[in-house]
């Protein structure tokens, strides 16, 4: 079996079926990936929620194919492929090529890399950015080559502009520079320094951004967390448990096949020595302790997709700890890996084809054809139906995400007000809720549409929209 070739051949399957599965059966963009293009069209250098760079690379790829929003299914698996690439170098670092090219492929059992990726988001984007910004500080530690350190600062600088809660890999990494001797030693080299400065060059306008704004985005991590708190105290416990399991859940078909193959297969010795062994628990299992250490903390419930980059050496680290030999059943995990593939292909198929939820099943051009018209500058409201409107309208109208000025500073409210505001609503109650701030909004409109599967089971949904008439 030749490594490299079957594993290109592998992450080409990866890219189509992946791609293809959600144009084919999705109606519609999902939430995160039409609100984060509305975030690439503004190209500011932050958002209302996190770092600009997952809205960029959606905006990029999005005017690259011509304003498809099926771009959006293409990147997000560009973004994978380019993460198994670097699970694949990074595991290369501490296993045979055999072993590597196995951490590689049976990362297609954990469910964010698989049938969790159709939605891009910031999380997608760290699949790529954490093996990345792993790979090249462990090639920095062990070689201490310019080249490695300055590739470790540029992706150790776009993790912070990715998401915040990539803090807890670099956290991870500077406490293994503190702790160990090898780390130590590097702290003695202007290397390093380096490529600190490099990072902080890529992240300072971002912060002198937010400081500009009074550091706004807090707002939303303070609003989530009085949103989801318990009573007695229980969210120190329940959260963080709940936390670990959806990871445990989410990653629970590479533990079942690995599990068995090592039952079949010859048992080794851990050969992978102790100070490699060291970086891999730091760098590996240290950032998702942490990030359950802060529900575990504060009570505050974290999303368990904010955990998907944090598995990204959960198979590395099973092979170097449960070791066995897998040249005879090599064969035989490959075609696991393409019957991972292919299970989960055909439970997001079935997911598609059976759910009645309007976020797979409403016709986004319909509704905006219908909604929205051909002269509408800006719209608003509710956050998924506006950026639908504002991704499939020709004229890409300006997104007001819930009609707050506060979460929107890009946005000229005076311009807003004087050629008016389309303002869309999931239900009646939040659309009348919006009349109190804008008393020119005008009376609710409807907009109906049914939902049905392949049961032949059907759901009516009511939309409700209406304008903010402009001054003139």
């Amino acid at each position: 079996m030749k490594t490299n070739k079957t594993f290109i051949v592998f992450l080409l399957c990866h890219l189509l079926i992946w791609s293809v599965l959600p144009i084919l059966l999705r109606a519609n963009l999902p939430m995160d990936s039409a609100e984060a293009l509305i975030w690439g069209m503004v190209g500011e250098w932050g958002t209302n929620k996190h770092p600009p760079l997952s809205g960029w690379l959606a905006d990029w790829i999005w005017l690259l194919s011509g304003k498809n929003p099926y771009s959006l299914y293409v990147l997000s698996q560009i973004l994978v492929c380019g993460g198994l690439v670097y699970i694949y170098k990074l595991a290369q670092c501490f296993l045979s090529a055999e072993k590597s090219l196995v951490t590689a492929l049976l990362m297609e059992g954990v469910a964010y890399y698989s049938i969790l990726t159709p939605e891009y988001n910031c999380n997608i984007v760290a699949l790529l950015l954490w093996p990345a910004c792993s790979y090249y500080f462990y090639q920095g530690i062990k070689l201490n080559r310019w080249s490695d350190w300055l590739l470790f600062g540029v992706f150790a600088g776009l993790n912070i502009l990715n998401k915040y809660v990539s803090g807890a890999l670099l956290l991870s990494l500077g406490l293994y520079l503190l702790l160990t001797p090898q780390g130590r030693i590097r702290l003695k080299s202007g290397k390093l320094y380096f490529s600190a400065a490099v990072a902080f060059v890529l992240i300072i306008p971002h912060f002198i951004w937010l400081y500009n704004r009074d550091f706004f985005v807090l707002d939303y991590f303070l609003g989530r967390a009085s949103g989801h708190s318990l009573a007695y105290g229980l969210g120190h416990i329940v959260y963080p448990l709940k936390f670990l399991a959806a990871q445990i859940l989410t990653s629970v078909a590479v533990w079942i096949v690995i599990l068995t193959a090592r039952h079949y297969a010859r048992h080794q010795e851990i050969s992978v020595i102790k100070n490699e062994r060291r970086f891999v628990l730091f760098a590996g299992v240290l950032p998702l302790l942490i990030m359950t250490f802060v529900p575990l903390l504060t009570g505050v419930k974290l999303k368990s997709m904010w955990g998907s980059p944090a598995l990204y050496m959960l198979t590395i680290i099973i092979l170097i700890y449960l070791p066995f030999d897998v040249a005879k059943i090599k064969k035989q995990l490959l075609k696991t890996a393409y019957g991972l593939m292919i299970l989960f292909g055909l439970a997001f198929s079935i997911q598609c084809q059976m759910t009645l939820s309007p976020k797979f099943n409403l016709n986004a051009s319909d509704f905006t054809n219908k909604v929205a018209g051909s002269d509408v500058k800006y719209v608003g409201g509710n956050v998924w139906l506006a950026s639908i409107i504002g991704v499939y309208n020709a004229h890409n109208p300006a997104v007001i995400f819930e009609m707050n000025p506060h979460n929107n500073p890009w946005i000229d409210m005076n311009d807003a007000s004087a050629k008016g505001v389309l303002v869309v609503e999931e239900n009646l109650s939040a659309y009348n809720a919006h009349q109190s701030a804008y008393p020119a909004l005008s009376p609710a409109e409807t907009y109906s549409f049914t939902a049905d599967n392949i049961l032949g089971q059907q759901k009516e949904y009511k939309f409700y929209y209406g304008q903010v008439t402009g001054e003139k």
